[in-house]
Formats: structure tokens, C-alpha cells, sequence
């Protein structure tokens, strides 16, 4: 049984819990629960310690088909995998033995932007931080963070730079017990995905729970691990734009097949109707096809051993931003055509039109990131890939 055959088997499962509690800022424990014994939040962990290491067709199959039946199902485990993906095939023995113990990975989620702050004592960090979006976090014991690496200066602690003279990032891994939530998810869309505030209690944490993003040391795993450090939370990203998009075309159509016109007959026998669909499905397919065959190559190339070519990796940032865009207009054309059926309260095609408005909210994929690729596209003065 394939993967896609295991989740899509719980899809309604997944589907009526969030149509139960629309107002849950968490995913229900059976939800995890269910998604923790198929072993979808170790997908992209090294087999190594006990993860499955899936390919990018694997993980895009599975984040996508979650993100359909719900979108804050497929964020969250997401979230989850890439946790798993950073612990497993960065991080030092000590915090392998922490985080997988005896093969079983308890899980890691939390929020990479670099707010908090570290300084090296001996084979330990300093650590402390305040952040926010933890997706993920309410069932993960361990907590991902950012940290800006300091050291003493003349006039106190300074930010370390690397060799290119930015400031040294580190990712570490602090036990759930040190750290303290404080809520703030009250949001439109990814409701269930439990993105709360969270906060790094000072402390120090042995250097094998960290991950020197300037400098990666890839321990374990293999190919899917080489295709840089941005391909696994792109894939994670645009799968579910791809998969809460179809669902958003799903919905449409199924308002339009029950929706009389005064015609006696139903919306989608109008040829109105059927050109805007059509459009939409194409752009989705195009989009969908496009971003897959761009994680196929970039895998193929780890696979073979060859150095990613910067066409390659912008193409791997700019599908999946594009696959936001094209996710965003499907729901905004889907919305706008189910009327007033679209503004209830509890309507799925709602809840899934708010879901791909707050993805694109994500730094990754927002506009930003369509404007440092277009000024690399351009050839603009300064222009970097970050991928």
C-alpha cells in the first residue's frame, strides 16, 4: 500500500474532525494520533534513526492529499516532518538519542527565524529566544528555534559572521519542558495548525542539539538531504498549496453541479462556468507539473552526486512560490463563483480559501520571495538565491 493509499484512507477522518471543532486551535488528539502511527511525521527523517527518508514524490503525494482533506493537517504535520528532517540528519549522537529513542521519533516543531540568541561555553550554547508560528508545537517534545550566534566584543556581546559576513544562524533543539507558550492563534485561516508564541527559557544545551546553518554538517541520510537547505520546506509548501487548491476546484465544482440557475438548469452546464473551471484547472495542473518535475531533477542530481546548478535551485524557489500564486487564484475565482454558499460559516470551500490565504502569508512563499527571484530573473545588482 502505497503511502498516498494509507493517508487518502483517512482523509474523511481528518476531513469531519476539523468540520467538528472549526474553532480548535489544534489538530484532535486522534488526528495526531493517526498520522503518528502511519508514520507520516517521520517521512522525512533519516532511515537511520528510524525515519522513513520518502522521496520528494512520496512527501509531495502525502503533504498534498493531507492539505486537501484539510489544510491545517497538512501544515501542521509538515511542520513535523521537517523537524524530523533537520534532528535526524544534522544533529549531533546526544540529541539523535534524545529525539529518536530506540528508533521513534517523538517529535520536533517550532519556528527557524533566527530571534533568539546563543553563545558558546565549551561544548555547550547559551541559549534564549522568544518566538512566533509555532506550527506544530502543541505535541512536539522538542522545540525547533533560530539562533544568532554572539560573542564577546569590546563593547559586549556581538553577533559571530561567517566568511561571506552575515550573521551566524544556528537551529537548535530545546526540550519541551523548557519552554513556555503563550498562546496568540487567533487567526482567519491554519487554525488547527496550533502556531502559538512560544519562549526559549535561558539555558545551556549541549552542541550536539544544534545545527550551523552557514555551515551544514550532513550526519546522516542521503540524497534528500543534498538538494539544499531550503528543498524540504519547499516541498512541504507547495504540496500544500497543490493539495488545498484541487480541494478548492472539488468544492467548486460540486456547488456548481447542485446550484439551479433560472434556467432550470445546473451552474456547471453553463458555458460561462465551464471556461472558468477549465482555466483554473489547467493553471493547477500546469503548476502541479511544473513544481514536481523541478524536486525530481534536484533529487536526481543529489542522487548522482552533481552539483545543483543555480537554474535548477532558482527553479525549486520559484515553483513553489509559483504554486501559491496559482493556489490563491483558484480560491479567490472558486469563492467568488459559490456566492453566498462560500460566506458560511462551517462551508469547506471557506475554510479552504481562508487556509491558502494564510499559507501565503509565509514568508517563503509571499511576495518577497517573487521579487528576489525576479531580481536574480533580472540580472539586478545584488540580486542572491537563497534555496
Amino acid at each position: 500500500m502505497s503511502w498516498l493509499d494509507k493517508v487518502r484512507a483517512i482523509g474523511p477522518a481528518i476531513d469531519q474532525a476539523a468540520a467538528d471543532d472549526p474553532l480548535a486551535t489544534e489538530l484532535s488528539p486522534a488526528v495526531v494520533g493517526m498520522l503518528d502511527d502511519l508514520g507520516v511525521f517521520a517521512m522525512m527523517a533519516p532511515r537511520d534513526v528510524g525515519g522513513s527518508e520518502a522521496t520528494p514524490t512520496e512527501l509531495i503525494d502525502v503533504i498534498s492529499e493531507l492539505s486537501y482533506w484539510d489544510g491545517s493537517a497538512g501544515w501542521y504535520a509538515h511542520a513535523v516532518m521537517t523537524g524530523g528532517s533537520v534532528a535526524g540528519a544534522f544533529l549531533g549522537d546526544k540529541a539523535v538519542e534524545a529525539i529518536f529513542p530506540g528508533g521513534k521519533f517523538v517529535r520536533a516543531a517550532g519556528q527557524a527565524a533566527p530571534t533568539g540568541k546563543a553563545v558558546r561555553e565549551g561544548d555547550h550554547y547559551r541559549i534564549a529566544g522568544r518566538y512566533s508560528f509555532g506550527s506544530g508545537t502543541p505535541h512536539a517534545q522538542f522545540i525547533v528555534g533560530g539562533y544568532v550566534l554572539h560573542e564577546d566584543g569590546p563593547d559586549g556581546l556581538r553577533p559571530v559572521l561567517s566568511d561571506h559576513g552575515a550573521p551566524v544562524m544556528l537551529i537548535g533543539l530545546a526540550p519541551r519542558e523548557t519552554v513556555r507558550f503563550l498562546g496568540n492563534w487567533d487567526v482567519i485561516g491554519l487554525r488547527g495548525t496550533g502556531s502559538y508564541d512560544f519562549e526559549v527559557a535561558e539555558q545551556l544545551l549541549h552542541e550536539d542539539f544544534f545545527h550551523n546553518t552557514a555551515a551544514p554538517l550532513h550526519r546522516r541520510g542521503g540524497a534528500l538531504y543534498r538538494m539544499g537547505f531550503m528543498a524540504l520546506p519547499c516541498i512541504s509548501h507547495g504540496a500544500f498549496a497543490i493539495g488545498a487548491a484541487r480541494r478548492a476546484l472539488d468544492e467548486w465544482l460540486a456547488f456548481a453541479k447542485g446550484k439551479p440557475r433560472g434556467n432550470g438548469k445546473p451552474m456547471s452546464e453553463s458555458e460561462a462556468f465551464q471556461r472558468d473551471f477549465a482555466v483554473a484547472c489547467a493553471d493547477l495542473r500546469a503548476a502541479e507539473a511544473w513544481f514536481r518535475g523541478t524536486f525530481a531533477r534536484l533529487y536526481a542530481a543529489a542522487l548522482a552526486g552533481e552539483a545543483l546548478v543555480d537554474d535548477l535551485r532558482l527553479d525549486g524557489r520559484l515553483s513553489t512560490s509559483h504554486a501559491f500564486v496559482v493556489a490563491t487564484r483558484v480560491a479567490q475565482r472558486a469563492f467568488a463563483s459559490c456566492t453566498t454558499h462560500a460566506v458560511r460559516n462551517g462551508s469547506r470551500i471557506q475554510r479552504t480559501v481562508r487556509d491558502i490565504q494564510a499559507g501565503n502569508a509565509h514568508f517563503l512563499t509571499a511576495e518577497q520571495s517573487l521579487i528576489d527571484a525576479g531580481k536574480v530573473l533580472a540580472g539586478a545588482q545584488g540580486a542572491a538565491l537563497v534555496f
